[in-house]
């Protein structure tokens, strides 16, 4: 508690409103003096804000288990270090100014310089005042200390962004490289939200960067094991997956590679024990670097290797995308079956055998045929407003995620399939309530899509992907064609409504313990260009979060602008390489190298750490044109700090 301080040879008495200092540090790691200062305060209430409270006199308590004080201790030395010093990765690529975390964390140092001295701020309130009226607080609870203000602002981050920045711009930068001196247009300065992320775009060896980051799993020491669907620089499956520490740093032994690891796609889970994690071959590109069965690949914890043949574990399986395993430690699978290629590949189908779009169950998660249940039977329809097919065995169909429930049942997404010259090949999107009955599987409900699309003039077609079950036992299927997602009830009989305000073409959903909602958005292909001198598009990336999922329109887009610079990738290379602007036959212009300010790029999925850090993967990049012809591989991981309740 600061009860008197000095200022440029200056005291001051005690502050008229309690001010706090904060630092946090693991004790046998202490080898020297702990800083304690306003960038300790910031780093540690971010990163803690999961874990504590602070009462109205600003005392601060933390309450959380080993593993969650670990993992918001590592996030924090990456903001600030415990004997001192702004942390490498927050000031440096892929962070420093290529996205506007640093400069902001700069401006919520300032925030806590402004307070402490308390000016008449410019609406006429004491500083310190009008800060603690701005931030986010709960109707009964005011805001009366600067700390708690700033755990509350992290809580509702998008609460008076606006007003609070502004409390800044005429005020002298004492903590340089803040929000007002990034080298954007004044406009784009201005934050519609206070969260700080860190993003990481390293894989621990220069040679296999994440390049199309699709899903992520937390092991049994919090290490991120991350689906990686390319290798940097064309369109091909990669060969490897990335595995980040609890702070989002590499471990000693990633990129993992062998055990079959070939074109991996949504699909990766842990056992209930969270020791072995299972990654799902799909794969991408030319027919040679698609695994023509498809199969998983299996890896051990502690040391990375795996325990899968070179080939994977094939029995019953035809390119997997989402899985998960039950708390019986039964592994569900949801094996594509159609050979048809998805982008960025060749339209010209693989030369292997389509098989039936299927759910795969390996029992106790053993890759056996003796331990293996198969359902390649289904209910089908060939559009939203057609007849309903009672039994039909098709690739078309798509299965695309599996959630089990752990009551016997899985609930199962499929993309479907529109095909305007072969009406066979078409099957509307779909969802089908799944039990395990004995040594079988059976269909028990379902649901078909009647959204109807602009582009085909069809009902039914609306590519479904991830799935996700609320308190209440509702199930949520996220469509990207849409561009919403659905509540349904558990027996699928009913739609109970929809999230689609600030939703944008939505592949990944998650829900945390408190029913925060998070829609991981993919973004449209069809956005105008963002500028003459990028390939980005201008649109909206980043997560859908809804607070108060009750009330569908309180949705907001949690997002990360640029701070000014260009991204570059890992390896030092610009994100969209060394490709230039097309320019017209006979035209004497030098072409101009493309560049990017897209940090946060087209998302696939969400997922949440121990200390409510939400790991958003970056998938592709943020211009479909690139995506499709040269390489789709976004850069890497997004992480936001404390934003939802940990795991």
């Amino acid at each position: 508690m600061i009860k008197s301080f000095t200022v440029n040879g200056a005291a001051h008495g005690i502050p008229e409103k309690p001010i706090t200092l904060l630092a946090t540090f693991y004790l046998p790691a202490v080898n020297a003096a702990v800083k304690i200062c306003p960038e300790s305060s910031i780093a540690s209430i971010y990163t803690f804000a999961r874990m504590t409270t602070v009462d109205s006199r600003g005392n601060v308590e933390m309450n959380g288990s080993m593993r969650n004080m670990k993992i918001a201790y590592g996030m924090k030395q990456n903001i600030y270090k415990t004997e001192g010093g702004v942390a490498d990765m927050i000031k440096q690529s892929p962070n420093g100014f290529e996205t506007n975390s640093y400069p902001m964390f700069n401006s919520l140092c300032n925030l806590f310089y402004y307070c402490l001295m308390n000016p008449v701020s410019d609406t006429g309130k004491l500083y310190y005042d009008q800060f603690l009226a701005y931030a986010w607080h709960e109707a009964d609870t005011p805001n009366t200390t600067f700390l708690g203000a700033v755990r509350n602002m992290l809580y509702e981050p998008f609460e008076n962004a606006d007003k609070i920045y502004l409390m800044l711009v005429n005020k002298e930068e004492i903590y340089k490289d803040s929000l007002i001196s990034m080298n954007i247009a004044d406009a784009r300065k201005v934050p519609n939200q206070w969260t700080l992320t860190l993003k990481t775009n390293l894989s621990g060896s220069k040679n296999f960067i994440p390049a199309g980051t699709a899903y992520v799993v937390f092991d049994a020491n919090d290490n991120a094991w991350v689906a990686n669907n390319f290798r940097a620089g064309g369109g091909d499956s990669g060969t490897h997956c990335l595995v980040y520490k609890h702070d989002a740093t590499p471990a000693s032994f990633s990129p993992v590679q062998g055990g079959g690891l070939l074109g991996v796609g949504f699909g990766v889970a842990t056992d209930p024990k969270k020791e072995y994690i299972s990654f799902g071959n799909f794969g991408w590109g030319t027919e040679f670097n698609n695994p023509q069965e498809g199969s998983i690949s299996r890896f051990y914890y502690k040391d990375g290797k795996p325990v899968s043949p070179s080939n994977g574990y094939t029995p019953g399986l035809s390119r997997v995308q989402g899985m998960n395993y039950d708390t019986s430690g039964n592994l569900w699978m949801a094996s594509v079956g159609c050979q048809d290629p998805f982008a960025p590949a060749p339209t010209v189908p693989y030369a292997f055998k389509s098989e039936p779009s299927a759910v795969v169950v390996y029992l106790n998660g053993e890759p056996t045929v003796e331990n293996m249940l198969i359902c390649d039977e289904f209910p089908i329809k060939r559009s939203g407003d057609s007849d309903e097919i009672l039994s039909a065995r098709t690739p078309y169909l798509k299965v695309f995620h599996v959630l089990p429930d752990n009551k016997g049942n899985a609930y199962v997404s499929c993309i479907g399939n529109y095909d305007k010259d072969v009406k066979e090949n078409c099957v509307a999107s779909a969802v089908y309530k799944v039990a395990m009955e004995g040594k079988k599987l059976v269909v028990k409900n379902a649901w078909y899509s009647d959204f109807y699309s602009d582009v085909n003039k069809q009902y039914g077609f609306e590519s479904l992907r991830q799935l996700a079950i609320n308190a209440d036992g509702d199930v949520i299927v996220v469509g990207v064609a849409s561009s919403r997602a659905t509540i349904l009830s558990n027996d699928l009989s009913t739609v109970k409504g929809y999230y689609n305000i600030n939703t944008f073409n939505p592949w990944g959903i998650k829900i945390d313990k408190q029913q925060n909602v998070f829609l991981a958005n993919f973004g449209p292909d069809n956005a105008p260009p963002a500028a003459d001198n990028t390939f980005d598009m201008d649109s909206p990336f980043g997560v859908t979060m809804l607070r108060n999922p009750s009330d569908p329109a309180s949705a907001r887009l949690l997002t990360v602008p640029s701070g000014g610079a260009e991204v570059m990738l890992a390896n030092g290379h610009p994100l969209y390489g060394t490709q230039t602007k097309p320019m017209p036959p006979g035209s004497k212009l030098e072409p101009v190298r493309m560049v990017s300010y897209q940090p946060i790029m087209r998302l696939t999925s969400t997922n949440i750490d121990g200390a409510g850090n939400l790991w958003c993967m970056n998938n592709w990049k943020p211009a479909a044109i690139v995506d499709v012809k040269e390489n789709p591989g976004g850069d890497g991981v997004v992480i936001f700090l404390g934003i939802a309740e940990p795991e």
